[in-house]
C-alpha cells in the first residue's frame, strides 16, 4: 500500500461517511456500485476520446469515487466477499485500459499513443505483479506510485488538458514501481 493511500484512506472514508451511510441505507449492493463505477470510467473514457475535457473529468471522477466507496461500503454493510474482491480486482483493470485507450485512439500524432500505451502496460505490470506475488504466497504491498497515485495524475491531466504530461508521470512512475516490486519480490523470495 502506498503512502498517500496508507494515509489518507482513513480520512478520506471519514469524510465520506454521511454518503457511505446514505449509500447503505438505500441498500445499494456494493457490487452495483462496483460495476457502475466501471460504467462511469467506460463514458468518461468517450468523452475523454472525444476531447471534451470536462465532461470527461466528472465522469471519470465519479466513477473513481464508486471504486473508492464500494469496499467501505461493503465491510460497513458485511457484505464484504471473495466474489466481490474478485470483480471489484477485475473491473479495476477495465477502469484502468478504458482511458488509456480512449487516449491512444484519439490522438493523430504516434508519440501520445505510443506513450498512453506504455503507461498502460505498466501500470498493468504494478497490479500484476502484486497479484502473481500473492499467488505465490508473498505479501507484496510496496510501491510509490499505486492505483490511487495513477489516478490521481490522470485526473489533473485530464482536468488541465495536460495529457501528455500526465503520460510521461504515470509511464515513468508506473515503470519505477514496477522495479521497485520485482526487486522487493526478489528480495523477499531468495528469504532476503
Amino acid at each position: 500500500m502506498s503512502y498517500l493511500t496508507r494515509e489518507l484512506k482513513p480520512y478520506f472514508e471519514k469524510s465520506f461517511m454521511p454518503l457511505i451511510d446514505a449509500i447503505s441505507k438505500a441498500k445499494v449492493h456494493p457490487n452495483f456500485l462496483t460495476v457502475f463505477g466501471l460504467f462511469l470510467v467506460a463514458v468518461g473514457s468517450y468523452f475523454l476520446y472525444l476531447k471534451a475535457h470536462l465532461l470527461s473529468f466528472v465522469f471519470l471522477l465519479l466513477g473513481a469515487l464508486c471504486d473508492a466507496l464500494d469496499g467501505a461500503i461493503a465491510r460497513k454493510t458485511k457484505q464484504n466477499s471473495p466474489f466481490g474482491a474478485f470483480l471489484d480486482s477485475l473491473t479495476d483493470r477495465f477502469s484502468d485500459a478504458l482511458p488509456f485507450i480512449a487516449i491512444a485512439l484519439s490522438s493523430q500524432d504516434k508519440v501520445l499513443p505510443f506513450l498512453s500505451l506504455l503507461a498502460l502496460i505498466f501500470s498493468f505490470g504494478v497490479s500484476y505483479a502484486r497479484a502473481r506475488a500473492e499467488g505465490l504466497g508473498f505479501e507484496l504491498k510496496v510501491g510509490f506510485f499505486e492505483r490511487t497515485e495513477r489516478w490521481i495524475v490522470l485526473l489533473a491531466g485530464v482536468l488541465l488538458q495536460q495529457i501528455f504530461l500526465a503520460l510521461i508521470i504515470l509511464a515513468v512512475g508506473s515503470f519505477l514501481t514496477l522495479i521497485q516490486r520485482v526487486y522487493t519480490f526478489m528480495k523477499l523470495s531468495q528469504g532476503g
